[in-house]
C-alpha cells in the first residue's frame, strides 16, 4: 500500500525557505546586496536576548555589543526551528567551538521568540543526552536587518577585525575553513540570496508575477529556469474564477514526471525512481555544485518551470494534462508507474491492540525536525510526510497495517533516525522494519526502450 501525497506545498532542496517577503520587483533582486557586504566592517551595534552567553570575564550576560567579538573569528548562525539542515548544524558548531576555543565564536540568531526557541532547544538536547554550549539570540531584528536573506541556514564570517570576510551556506562551515580563515584567509563559495515578487494565487509570469516570460517555452506553460523564484510546486483550488491550478517551479525533468504520475495519489521521491537512462546529463550536473554555479548550471536548460490551470469541473484532469505536455517536450524518455519488489521501510502492527484511535477534535497534523503531533489524522499522512522530509534517503515506507481510521499519534525524536523513530513508534505496538515488498515505483527510461528497463533508484 502506498500513502497519500501531501499536495499543500513542498520544498525541494536543501535549503528552507525563509519567513521573509521581499518587494513587489517582478525581476529577481539579490537580498543580500540590501545589507553589509562582504570587506566592508559591522558597526557596533548592541545585541539583546541572548541567551547561554558568559561576557569576557567569564559571567552570564543577556546582552553584548558586536565589539565584543573583536580579536576572533565570528561566525553568525541564522537558523530557526523549523529548519532540518540548521538543527543538524548545532551538534556540529558546539564541536567546532570547543576543537577552536577562544579563536572562534558561533553566535546563533533567530527570528523565533525565547518561548518558541528554548524549550525546542531543551528537548533537542535531552534526546541527545547532551549540553550544547552556543550562545543564541532570539527575537533577533538588529541582526536581520544588517544581513537580509532569504533561505536558511545563513552563515556571515567576521574576521578579528571586525570586518565580513564572507556569507556562506551551512556546506562551507568545516573545522578546514576555519582553520584556513584563523590563520590567514580563506575563498569559500559565496552565498546569494535571488527574491522575486510572486504571489500563488495568481498565473506564474502574468504581470510580472514570478519574474519577466522571455523564458516563455510552452502554455500551459513550460518556461525555463527562472532566476529569484524559489524551487517547489503547488496544487491549489482557485477561488476567482473558481478551478484548479499545478505549478511547479525551477524543477528537474525527473521532479516534473514525479508530480505528473504521481498526481494526487502519490508521493514519488528519490526513493522511488527508476531510472535507466543514457541522457543522465539533462538532470545530473556531473559535479557537486552548489551557490552561484549551481544555479549557472540549472539556468542552462537544466531546470524547468510549469504551470496547468483547469476550470470548474476539470479539477481531475490537471495531471493527465501535464503528463501529455511533459510526453510532448520531454519525447526522449518513456514514463510510467510500474509494481516492483523491491527493499521497503514496512509499517507493521505488533499487536491487535488499537492504540492509534483519535479522541476527535480539529485536525492537527505537526512536524518538526525532532518531534510530530497528529490529531484526528491517519497513518497516510504521518508516512508520507515522513519520507517526504526526513526519510527520503532511504527506501520507501510502505504501510501494511490496514489501518483506516483517524489517529492520535506524538512521537518526540529525531525524525530522520529510524532507530529513534521505532522507540516511539513501540508506545504504539508499531514498528518500521525492512523488508522487500512490492510497491510503486516511477520507471524512466529512454524512449523508445532499450535492454531490460529494470533501472536503478536514485
Amino acid at each position: 500500500m502506498i500513502f497519500k501525497k501531501i499536495t499543500a506545498f513542498a520544498v525541494m532542496g536543501v535549503l528552507c525557505l525563509s519567513f521573509s517577503a521581499f518587494g513587489q520587483e517582478n525581476r529577481a533582486v539579490d537580498v543580500t546586496a540590501k545589507g553589509i557586504q562582504i570587506g566592508q566592517a559591522l558597526p557596533d551595534v548592541a545585541i539583546t536576548n541572548i541567551h547561554n552567553y558568559k561576557d569576557k570575564d567569564g559571567k552570564p550576560a543577556t546582552t553584548a555589543n558586536l565589539s565584543d567579538f573583536r580579536g576572533k573569528l565570528l561566525i553568525l548562525d541564522f537558523w530557526a526551528t523549523w529548519c532540518s539542515p540548521c538543527v543538524a548544524m548545532i551538534p556540529k558548531m558546539d564541536s567546532l567551538q570547543k576543537v577552536f576555543g577562544d579563536k572562534v565564536q558561533f553566535l546563533s540568531v533567530t527570528y523565533q521568540s525565547e518561548k518558541e526557541v528554548l524549550p525546542f532547544l531543551e528537548k533537542f538536547e535531552k534526546q541527545r543526552g547532551k549540553h550544547y554550549d552556543l550562545p543564541i539570540v532570539t527575537s533577533s531584528k538588529e541582526l536581520h536587518k544588517l544581513f537580509p536573506h532569504t533561505t536558511l541556514p545563513h552563515y556571515v564570517w567576521v574576521d578579528g577585525g571586525g570586518v565580513v570576510n564572507a556569507i556562506t551556506g551551512h556546506e562551507e562551515v568545516n573545522a578546514e575553513n576555519i582553520r584556513k580563515a584563523v590563520v590567514s584567509s580563506v575563498e569559500l563559495v559565496q552565498k546569494r540570496d535571488m527574491k522575486v515578487a510572486y504571489d500563488i494565487a495568481q498565473p506564474l509570469l502574468i504581470n510580472g508575477n514570478g519574474g519577466e516570460a522571455a523564458s516563455l517555452r510552452y502554455h500551459t506553460m513550460l518556461t525555463g529556469y527562472l532566476d529569484g523564484l524559489s524551487q517547489g510546486y503547488s496544487v491549489t483550488t482557485i477561488a476567482d474564477p473558481k478551478g484548479r491550478k499545478v505549478t511547479s517551479r525551477n524543477q528537474n525533468i525527473i521532479s516534473l514526471f514525479a508530480l505528473a504520475y504521481g498526481g494526487d495519489s502519490y508521493y514519488f521521491g528519490k526513493n522511488r525512481i527508476l531510472l535507466n537512462t543514457t541522457q543522465d546529463h539533462l538532470f545530473r550536473s556531473g559535479k557537486n555544485l552548489r551557490g552561484e554555479p549551481l544555479r549557472k548550471w540549472m539556468a542552462d536548460g537544466h531546470a524547468f518551470c510549469y504551470e496547468v490551470q483547469v476550470q470548474p469541473g476539470q479539477g481531475k484532469s490537471v495531471f493527465e494534462i501535464m503528463k501529455r505536455d511533459l510526453a510532448v517536450n520531454f519525447p526522449m524518455f518513456d514514463v510510467k508507474v510500474v509494481n516492483k519488489k523491491t527493499k521497503c521501510l514496512v509499517l507493521v502492527r505488533t499487536s491487535e491492540r488499537d492504540k492509534l484511535v483519535t479522541t476527535g477534535g480539529q485536525t492537527l497534523n505537526q512536524f518538526t525536525p525532532m518531534e510530530c503531533k497528529l490529531v484526528n489524522s491517519t497513518l497516510s499522512v504521518f508516512l508520507s510526510r515522513l519520507e517526504m522530509l526526513y526519510l527520503y534517503k532511504l527506501p520507501p515506507l510502505v504501510d501494511t497495517t490496514e489501518y483506516s481510521g483517524y489517529i492520535d499519534l506524538a512521537l518526540n525524536c529525531n525524525l530522520s533516525n529510524v532507530v529513534e523513530i521505532n522507540r516511539e513508534l513501540a508506545r504504539y505496538d508499531l514498528q518500521l522494519v525492512e523488508q522487500e515488498t512490492e510497491t510503486e515505483l516511477l520507471s524512466i527510461t529512454d524512449s523508445p526502450v532499450n535492454g531490460s528497463g529494470e533501472g536503478r533508484t536514485q
